[in-house]
C-alpha cells in the first residue's frame, strides 16, 4: 500500500471528518475497502464491515455526527490493534492511521 494513502486520509482526518465533502469521504472509504478486501487478517474484517457502516452514516438523509465519532473511535481502536498484529514497516503507518481515526471529531 502507498504511503499516500495513509497520508491523505491521516491529513483529512486532522481537519475533522466533517471538513471533507461526503462524495471524497465515500471516495477514500471504498479504495480502502477495496484494500482492505485483500486481506484475511480478523481485524481488517471488522475495519472492513465498520467502514460500510459509516459509508451508510455519510449517506443518511440527517446526519448522525454522534454515530459517526462513536465509529470513528471504534475505527481508530480496531486500526491500531491491527497495527499491533502486524509486522513491517506498514504497521507504523497503520498505527498513525489508527489514531488519527480516534481524534476524529
Amino acid at each position: 500500500m502507498p504511503t499516500t494513502r495513509f497520508k491523505s486520509t491521516i491529513e483529512a482526518l486532522k481537519d475533522g471528518p466533517e471538513s471533507l465533502p461526503v462524495e471524497k469521504a465515500v471516495t477514500n472509504i471504498e479504495g480502502w475497502e477495496e484494500y482492505l478486501s485483500k486481506h484475511e487478517h480478523d481485524g481488517v474484517k471488522k475495519v472492513s464491515q465498520d467502514l460500510t457502516k459509516l459509508k451508510k452514516l455519510l449517506h443518511a438523509k440527517e446526519v448522525d455526527h454522534e454515530a459517526i465519532h462513536t465509529l470513528l473511535q471504534k475505527l481508530g481502536k480496531d486500526t491500531v490493534a491491527v497495527a499491533e498484529s502486524t509486522k513491517g514497516a506498514t504497521s507504523e503507518h497503520i498505527k498513525e492511521l489508527g489514531e488519527a481515526l480516534s481524534a476524529g471529531k
